[in-house]
């Protein structure tokens, strides 16, 4: 019936049976409207979990419907509203921890502060008299059972000491404080403190109270709140280390053009080097060869010279006579 009545509302509205008279002031309440719980819709409400115990938060103001929540969960929009929604309860959550936390500080320091014992009480004076007739008592005895002992008399000692010990007692029992019994007890019932929810206990208590109180609703309910801020601190963490990768890809891919760029200007640069370098080694060359020229050159035209002079002529050669021809 609940689920024909669930279907009817998804199709036709909740206000499908109103009259036009009651549908003039009745309003639909839809998951994103600001009287429903967000908190409820995305994970827990912090309200519901300490019902009833010393860290109760009383009801919660707003709306948790299990069927807006479906609604919630089915809508196009979850995605898109799930961060909102959890941000403001990591928000919440994050101030209830912080106060307990606050709580468990000052839990500690109070158990780290030792029993300091009273100072002893003053005696009367008659009491007083009573401890000093004792003390003169055991210091007679203890000086005569030395006596004794150096005599070889054990026995005798041996008496004596059993004395002294009674007179030990009587002057004990004159300088008890009443309440040592009372400390006695609290050192019994030593106290620890619940790092968790804050809660004191009993160190090495009984298995069975240890185990009601891990399963109680208080130290449940505050586990499931540190649980949830430890997660959602572990998206968070995770999600700034990607974008420093992200951040960290896209400035290399920026500086790969700009070092391929430098490596084609340096070997340019390197190109226009090597060109000067050969530039000079070839006027340098150049250089070296003109004096060679020179001596060359003068020492053609002096050769030249000295052949103009000779006796033979221009051309070098003996002027050859030819004989005359003989006619038959």
């Amino acid at each position: 019936m609940d689920a024909q009545r669930a279907l009817l509302d998804e199709l036709m509205g909740a206000a499908r049976d109103l009259t036009d008279e009651e549908r003039r002031g009745f309003k639909e309440i839809k998951w994103d409207d600001r009287e429903v719980c967000a908190f409820y819709m995305v994970r827990f409400c912090p309200h519901d979990l300490f019902v009833n115990t010393k860290s109760d938060l009383g009801a919660c103001s707003r709306i948790h419907d299990p069927k807006l929540k479906e609604s919630f969960e089915n809508s196009p929009r979850h995605d898109s509203y799930v961060p909102k929604f959890e941000a403001e309860l990591v928000q919440f959550c994050e101030k209830l921890v912080n106060d307990l936390d606050r709580k468990v500080r000052r839990g500690r320091e109070r158990l780290a502060q030792e029993v300091e014992p009273p100072p002893p009480p003053t005696l009367s004076s008659e009491k007083a008299q009573q401890l000093s007739v004792l003390e003169e008592k055991i210091k007679n005895l203890l000086e005569q059972v030395e006596a004794l002992g150096e005599d070889g008399k054990v026995d005798e000692a041996e008496a004596l000491m059993r004395k002294v010990e009674a007179l030990n007692v009587e002057k004990a029992v004159l300088l008890q404080r009443p309440n040592d019994k009372a400390l006695a007890m609290v050192h019994e019932k030593k106290m620890a403190l619940c790092e968790v929810c804050g809660s004191f206990l009993v160190a090495n208590d009984a298995v069975d109270r240890a185990q009601s109180h891990v399963t109680g609703k208080q130290h449940v309910g505050y586990g499931m709140v540190r649980d949830f801020l430890a997660e959602q601190k572990t998206v968070k963490d995770k999600g700034k280390e990607e974008e420093r990768l992200g951040r960290g890809k896209e400035s290399d891919d920026k500086r790969k053009p700009r070092e391929s760029e430098s490596r084609r200007s340096g070997s340019r640069e390197r190109e226009r080097h090597r060109d000067r370098d050969r530039d000079r080694h070839r006027d340098r060359g150049r250089d070296h060869r003109k004096p060679n020229d020179r001596r060359s050159r003068s020492g053609r035209e002096g050769r030249d010279r000295s052949r103009s002079r000779s006796p033979h002529g221009r051309s070098g050669h003996r002027r050859v006579s030819r004989s005359p021809v003989r006619q038959y």
